[in-house]
C-alpha cells in the first residue's frame, strides 16, 4: 500500500540523517601581553630597595626573616643613638645647673666661700677631669683583663679581632663623651680665670704624682730588721 505524503510548510527541509555537523564560531586567540614602557618612568630610590642574594626580591605583605632581623638591627642602632645623645645632652645640663646652682648658692650664703681664688665653673671642670681619669684607667684595666682572656681562650683569633672592634668603638664613644662634657665644663669658665685654673690644674697634677712615688716606695721598701 502506499503512504499518504504528508503536507510541509515551504521553506522547510527535512533533516537529513547523514548531513555534516555545522562548525562552531572560530576561537579568539589571547591578547598579546605588552610590557609597560619604563622609559619616563620615575626610578625607585636606592633605600626603598630589597638587595637578596645579589638580586633585587619583590616587596611582599610579610617581610622575610632577613628584613626583620635587619629592621630589628636598625631600629637598635637609632635607640641606641637616640640614647647617647639624650645622655651627652643631659650630662651638659647637669654641668650648667652646678655652675648656676654654685655661683647662686654662694651669693646666697656669704659664710661659706671657696678656700682656693676660682670660681664655682674651675671647680666643676677640675672635678670633671678627676672623674675622667678614673674612668679612663679603670676602663683600660676591664679591657685588659678581657683581652689578656681572649688571647688565652679557646679562639683567639676570632677573641682577638672582637676585641679589638671593642676597643676602638669604646675609645671612640669615650672620647667623644668626655670631649663634649669637659669642653662644656672649660667653656662655662670665665676666660680671665683659664690660666689660673690651668696652674692650680698643674700643681695638684705634681702633688698626686709624688703622693703616688711616695706611696710605690714604701710598698717595695725592704722590712727593717729587728
Amino acid at each position: 500500500m502506499e503512504q499518504p505524503e504528508i503536507p510541509q510548510e515551504p521553506g522547510t527541509n527535512p533533516p537529513a540523517e547523514d548531513a555534516a555537523p555545522v562548525p562552531g564560531p572560530a576561537p579568539v586567540p589571547p591578547p598579546k601581553i605588552e610590557l609597560p614602557d619604563t622609559r619616563n618612568v620615575i626610578p625607585i630610590p636606592e633605600q626603598y630597595r630589597l638587595p637578596f642574594m645579589g638580586k633585587m626580591a619583590t616587596p611582599t605583605a610579610v617581610p622575610s626573616a632577613a628584613q626583620r632581623q635587619f629592621n630589628l638591627d636598625r631600629l637598635q642602632k637609632r635607640r641606641r643613638r637616640r640614647g647617647f645623645l639624650t645622655g651627652l645632652l643631659v650630662g651638659q645640663l647637669l654641668i650648667i645647673g652646678l655652675d648656676l646652682g654654685g655661683d647662686l648658692y654662694l651669693k646666697t650664703h656669704p659664710n661659706v666661700t671657696l678656700r682656693v681664688d676660682l670660681p664655682v665653673s674651675s671647680i666643676v671642670f677640675l672635678g670633671m677631669a678627676a672623674g675622667a681619669a678614673v674612668m679612663i684607667l679603670a676602663v683600660g684595666l676591664i679591657y685588659g683583663g678581657m683581652g689578656l682572656r681572649g688571647l688565652f681562650g679557646k679562639k683567639p683569633v676570632v677573641a682577638t679581632g672582637r676585641g679589638i672592634k671593642r676597643i676602638l668603638l669604646t675609645v671612640l664613644t669615650l672620647g667623644v663623651t668626655m670631649g663634649v662634657i669637659l669642653g662644656t665644663a672649660w667653656f662655662m669658665i670665665p676666660h680671665p680665670k683659664w690660666t689660673a685654673t690651668t696652674e692650680y690644674a698643674k700643681d695638684r697634677g705634681r702633688d698626686a704624682v709624688e703622693a703616688s712615688k711616695g706611696t710605690v716606695k714604701r710598698w717595695w721598701a725592704p722590712a727593717p730588721k729587728p
